[in-house]
């Protein structure tokens, strides 16, 4: 580095201003985080100390409303304006008081020589949309940039440092070129279309004529370049429609269409829409001497239109500010069922989206109403389809405004969020899940401390040998209706935590396990159980789940049954599960209970869905189809509530093979 940049490392070396008991001015986040940075542990030293041609320079860069930055000293440590924090992303804060190199690390083959050259050769440079890549989230993304390099000057001609000024250009690049990409597909359906196309500038100077344009003005030569009405004098008459409407168009911004004859050279009819634009007028024309050509052109134009509508997945419309219906994509036909001759001109609330469900026709009637009055109205609403189905729709009517500003469309559109409205609602019932469980878990330990040593007590008291035969009868049975309670408190406590061990067992050995637990209920509601059992193999399993899937099925069995009493049928075979060819064990359930509502029975698996009020939650049945499922069985259910004839048979079929095969599996099918 030569002397003048060697030079620049002693920061302006002379002493502060005495009379200068200033710091760093201004206001902003980046002015307060100079003042307040710890410059001490940095080559710049204590702000006190800093020269008034750094403090000159850094207070220029932080009142510029451009992004800027300066690079201070042989170091380069940078210091920014706020308009330049938004532009380091996530480097921000770090970058104040950083060297250059350090920062910019991944930029440094691209800045590093150039900065370098500013400072040992004093030289300014400009550059413009470069591409400089930049950490961004976490990756090198490609980024241009407009900026200059300055060198920063004392009084005797050091190069001190350097002032940078700088702007990202990335989307304006990316805007131009999308700009150019959608001029040159405007350009090829200008020149692909049969009209005619002309643009006008302010002056009258034909700017633009696609190549049908030229053709039908052929007679005329090339008129790019000149003026309309010295080009066409034979459009300048009194009560000329040309001077009329253009002018119309021109002046006061309207659009309008006319047709008229043009006279020697040309000698033809035109039809012609001319349009205001922003640097004049557009006029399309059409020689419709020969109609069919015209037409045909109009047809292909219409369809491209139509099919560039049609391809939104979104149900989209246009409507008159009165709510007509003027238009409708192939999404929303494809929703109501209709043809669009069936939709165009009737009352948008007459569409049969909406007659199915309450309520709708009113809510529609006052959003076109707001509409109409200039309000964007946006609802999350349900619709209930003619299946009886309900869906969601996040459904919105925009005002579309004239030049004038006053209403001429309302545009609705509507999207089905059904699907996440479902989501929504199961990651609700999931959070409901857990803390349910988390509760019941935590109250049938709190009831098993007790039961255990209440337990223990009647034990210490059955082995005194002072003790009465009548007594030790009471107190027997005491200990047994412990034992049942225990064992419903330790089967709740696995609705929490997940057996680990699995266990070979009879099917015997679960109905009567289970019988056990509901006796008292069973002798109570005169319930007479049949037993038929011919399953002769063990099933592996995590038995402590399944006698829970077999209580819940007992319990809703006599829940279900009249209080005259009922029958239970439990029978158990040998079955296969045709979807997978394993052979296993089928429990059946049959009770003679009043039956379940069809529409009930789609429901019973839901979790949180119960027909038992306040007494049930919901849960037991669809966690007995989750650990039916774990063990790769099936549940199945058929209800019948005709008279004489009711009643309610669950099947549940579970594999014999073991269960290390089986964790976290699922699957159902049919059983033989």
């Amino acid at each position: 580095m030569n002397q003048t940049s060697q030079q620049a490392t002693t920061l302006d070396s002379g002493a502060p201003s005495p009379a200068r008991g200033r710091t760093v001015m201004g206001k902003g986040e980046m002015a307060d985080r100079l003042r307040a940075h710890d410059w001490n542990a940095t080559a710049l030293g204590a702000m006190e100390h800093w020269s008034d041609t750094f403090l000159c320079a850094v207070n220029v860069m932080l009142s510029c409303r451009f992004p800027s930055l300066i690079f201070w000293g042989d170091g380069m440590l940078q210091l920014y304006n706020d308009s330049f924090r938004h532009l380091l992303a996530e480097k921000h804060p770090t970058a104040l008081g950083q060297s250059c190199r350090e920062c910019w690390g991944e930029a440094w083959n691209i800045i590093g020589p150039q900065l370098e050259g500013v400072l040992a050769r004093g030289e300014s440079l400009y550059c413009e949309n470069v591409l400089i890549p930049v950490l961004r989230g976490g990756k090198v993304q490609d980024v241009y940039w407009t900026y200059s390099y300055s060198p920063i000057f004392d009084a005797v001609g050091k190069i001190l440092g350097i002032l940078v000024i700088c702007q990202d250009v990335t989307e304006q690049l990316q805007a131009r070129r999308e700009r150019d990409r959608m001029a040159e597909r405007l350009d090829q359906v200008l020149e692909a279309t049969n009209d005619g196309v002309a643009s006008l500038d302010r002056s009258w100077r034909l700017t633009y004529l696609n190549e049908r344009a030229k053709t039908i003005v052929a007679a005329n030569g090339d008129p790019t370049g000149k003026n309309l009405w010295e080009t066409f004098p034979n459009a300048v008459f009194e009560g000329s429609p040309y001077v009329k409407h253009y002018h119309l168009a021109m002046n006061e911004r309207i659009a309008s269409e006319f047709e008229a004859y043009y006279p020697e050279p040309l000698n033809k009819w035109l039809r012609l829409v001319v349009n205001p634009a922003k640097e004049g007028i557009v006029v399309f024309f059409q020689d419709v001497t020969a109609q069919k050509n015209a037409e045909a052109a109009i047809s292909e134009i219409a369809a491209r239109l139509h099919a560039m509508y049609s391809t939104s997945l979104e149900y989209i419309g246009l409507l008159t500010p009165d709510g007509t219906i003027l238009e409708c994509n192939r999404a929303s036909l494809d929703f109501s069922g209709n043809t669009r001759d069936e939709m165009i001109g009737r009352p948008f609330w007459a569409s049969s989206w909406w007659i199915h469900t309450p309520g709708a026709v009113e809510m529609l009637q006052a959003a076109i109403a707001r509409a109409r009055a200039g309000r964007d109205v946006r609802y999350e609403m349900p619709l209930i389809r003619p299946s009886g189905e309900t869906i969601f729709f996040d459904f919105r009517i925009a005002p579309v405004r004239n030049s004038a500003g006053e209403v001429v469309y309302l545009v609705p559109e509507a999207r089905d969020i059904t699907e996440q409205k479902r989501a929504e609602a199961a990651l609700i019932q999931s959070e409901k899940l857990a803390i349910v469980g988390r509760l019941v878990s935590s109250i049938a330990h709190e009831i098993n401390n007790p039961l255990e040593s209440v337990t223990n007590l009647i034990y210490l008291v059955l082995t005194s040998e002072s003790l009465s035969e009548a007594n030790r009868e009471y107190l027997e049975s005491a200990e047994r209706e412990l034992r049942r309670i225990a064992t419903i408190t330790n089967q709740t406590l696995s609705f929490q935590k997940k057996s680990s061990k699995p266990t070979s067992i009879f099917c015997h050995e679960l109905i009567e396990g289970g019988l056990s637990i509901f006796q008292g209920r069973i002798v109570n509601s005169r319930v007479t159980v049949e037993k038929r059992k011919r399953a002769l193999d063990p099933v592996d399993c995590f038995d402590g789940e399944i006698r829970q899937v077999l209580n819940n099925l007992l319990g809703n069995a006599l829940d279900a049954m009249p209080p005259s009493g009922g029958r239970l049928l439990i029978r158990s075979r040998e079955g296969t599960n045709w979807t997978t060819g394993k052979r296993g064990l089928v429990l059946t359930f049959a009770d003679t209970g009043s039956g379940i509502n069809p529409e009930v029975l789609k429901k019973i698996f839901d979790p949180f869905f119960s027909t038992k009020g306040i007494g049930g939650t919901g849960l037991g049945l669809w966690v007995s189809r989750e650990i039916v499922a774990r063990h790769r069985g099936a549940i199945r259910v058929r209800s019948s509530q005709r008279e004489g004839r009711s009643g309610t048979v669950f099947t549940l079929f579970l594999p014999f093979e073991a269960v290390s095969r089986l964790a976290g599996a699922s699957g159902s099918g049919a059983v033989a």
